[in-house]
């Protein structure tokens, strides 16, 4: 099985949930317990065996790419960092597509920058031990607590079934509105689609399918394309083993900030 050595970023966001905190600047720059998110999402990725990253920006981001090479073969940072422009904000599987070419035919990694874990074995290595277990497109599964939903963003409950370490998803279900919190649906918790993935030759593939069927003006998210996927018995969910953080919800930053004070990437 292919190895996974490379990984794709998203920065392209405005970030607009964050503006209180951020005052307009990139919000993958604004620290977490004294370090950037973005600089600790790429320590992930090399902490998981990737030593290649593609940061993906949109317009005027300069400032997010220059960070992102300065930090190349410094320690627990990558050894290559490659930069894309997502020319319009069109939906994350549209930046996700933009790592095709990178990928050159091998797995890719997807790391969402606001999305933290604090766990004994990196997330993103936990996604890829499912891949290599299973062979499928993999999408990261947190357990949320109806006492952590208000701390956690507008993704919604995954129906589904845990055997180990993998998640067999049921049914993957449309996002709730951007303003809107985690539901656990009245039970004490539940499962939900967070942050980290891994992509096939397939899963491209499944990309450009969905993107022929929307009208020009809609955004190409990842919600269709995993469920695509999922019809297909192509998508399997990792069950992450650790603490997810939402930082990139004023209420989840400040929980993240308290909580990784001591903490380096």
């Amino acid at each position: 099985m292919t190895s996974v050595r490379r990984a794709l970023i998203p920065c392209g966001g405005v970030g607009s949930r964050m503006l209180a905190i951020t005052g307009g600047a990139p919000k993958e720059l604004v620290k977490v317990g004294g370090v950037p998110v973005l600089e600790r999402v790429m320590a992930e990725c090399v902490a998981s065996g990737i030593d290649e990253i593609l940061v993906i920006v949109g317009p005027g981001k300069h400032a997010v790419a220059d960070f992102a090479c300065s930090r190349v073969g410094g320690q627990g940072m990558p050894a290559h960092v490659a930069i894309a422009e997502q020319t319009l904000p069109r939906g994350l599987a549209d930046a996700i597509r933009l790592g095709r070419p990178f990928a050159n035919g091998e797995p890719l990694a997807v790391a969402l920058p606001d999305n933290l874990f604090v766990s004994d074995t990196p997330a993103m290595r936990q996604v890829i031990d499912t891949y290599r277990r299973t062979d499928k497109n993999v999408v990261a599964m947190v357990e949320i607590t109806a006492a952590d939903a208000e701390r956690r963003g507008p993704t919604a409950a995954y129906p589904g079934r845990v055997v180990g370490d993998e998640f067999f998803i049921e049914r993957v279900p449309e996002k709730g509105e951007r303003t809107s919190r985690f539901d656990t649906g009245g039970a004490a918790s539940a499962f939900s689609g967070i942050g980290r993935f891994l992509f096939l030759a397939d899963g491209f593939d499944a990309i450009n399918e969905v993107e022929e069927t929307l009208p020009a003006d809609k955004e190409l998210d990842d919600i269709p394309v995993m469920q695509l996927l999922l019809s297909r018995d192509r998508l399997i969910g990792s069950r992450i083993r650790g603490r997810f953080l939402d930082a990139g919800l004023p209420d989840g930053y400040a929980e993240a900030n308290e909580l990784l004070a001591t903490k380096s990437p």
